[in-house]
């Protein structure tokens, strides 16, 4: 039945439909991404590689735990089974340092790696506090710098050596995001994030490359929040105009966030469905999406020499995860319209 549905699938995707048919293809791939996920978490293999600039050895290769276990518990925290849930939260457990967390168990702790957690553990279940996030908090500024503070805190965009411990506007978005439904919602800093958009409608980012990750971390929490409707229409426009035509966005995690960021604002139209069409062909046969050749974040270590440390999800993680969010935004958003016809 599976081959049928996939015969099915391809047919559909050659002669250019508007969606995915649900019920066929759209679940047969939503299952096999799902499985490939579930199987890493299974094994604790659900890392990131890293790279240094200069050749030389990147200490955080193959960690970043914390980081792609928010990503799936993302898209898929629903259908973790008792046993997984406890892995990823029992990882995320051991790595604890007094309430706060780094991007591994030795690196310095950082607000945004904290709020990857604390956001991963309220999808599975657990009730937790964000008050450990306040010793990042910069009362001056009205926003959080990324490690602890040292000396008077600006919004930076540009990577430096330096510049790692300023107010970089994507991990105030995600930190924003976790606050929103809080006590502690009255930090969040809308000018800051107006001031963060470009012109062109997408968000600058610091750590992490291109004009997709930060948009999609802003629109989705001004469409949760309903705040900073200029901005989101701008956000929207600018994912619209920069859609390819063959459906797709600068590369796949591009494409991946575009469509989380549309499917955020509940806007599942034309450009979504294209969008997921493109995305449902790049699928590899074992279930998993895979871009190694794209970094997923950027950490400057030196300036002089200049030793950049970048990190690559060689075994297709965070961009599985997202592809099969998305995709299973696009199944229920199709269920719903179908049941009230």
């Amino acid at each position: 039945m599976k081959k049928v549905m996939l015969v099915a699938a391809a047919l559909c995707l050659l002669a250019g439909c508007a969606h995915v048919p649900v019920g066929t293809a759209g679940d047969v791939t939503v299952e096999r991404g799902v499985s490939y996920l579930q199987k890493a978490v299974g094994e604790e293999r659900y890392h990131l590689a890293c790279r240094a600039s200069d050749g030389s050895s990147c200490p955080v290769h193959a960690t970043g735990h914390v980081f792609a276990g928010f990503f799936i518990a993302t898209a898929i925290g629903d259908q973790l089974s008792p046993a997984e849930r406890q892995r990823i939260s029992g990882r995320m457990d051991e790595e604890e340092r007094q309430g706060v967390w780094g991007y591994m168990p030795y690196a310095p702790v950082d607000a945004d790696d904290t709020a990857f957690v604390l956001r991963t553990y309220r999808m599975l279940g657990r009730s937790v506090a964000s008050d450990s996030l306040l010793r990042f908090y910069d009362k001056k500024a009205r926003a959080f710098t990324t490690f602890d503070g040292r000396g008077a805190a600006a919004l930076v965009y540009e990577p430096t050596a330096t510049g790692n411990f300023g107010i970089h506007p994507e991990v105030n978005a995600n930190i924003f995001t976790l606050l929103a439904d809080t006590t502690l919602s009255s930090l969040i800093n809308e000018e800051l994030i107006l001031q963060s958009q470009t012109p062109q409608g997408w968000w600058r980012s610091y750590f992490y490359p291109g004009r997709y990750y930060a948009t999609y971390m802003n629109l989705q929490l001004l469409c949760q929040t309903g705040r900073g409707r200029d901005a989101r229409e701008k956000g929207i426009a600018f994912l619209h105009a920069s859609q390819n035509r063959n459906g797709s966005w600068d590369g796949m995690y591009d494409t991946a966030f575009a469509l989380n960021s549309l499917a955020a604002c509940g806007l599942f139209g034309d450009a979504f469905q294209r969008g997921i069409t493109w995305l449902a062909t790049q699928q590899k046969a074992d279930g998993s999406w895979r871009d190694a050749d794209t970094p997923i974040w950027e950490y400057t270590y030196s300036d002089h020499p200049l030793v950049i440390w970048r990190a690559y999800d060689t075994d297709g993680m965070v961009i599985t995860a997202l592809a099969v969010k998305a995709l299973r935004s696009a199944i229920k958003n199709q269920n719903a319209a179908r049941a009230v016809r």
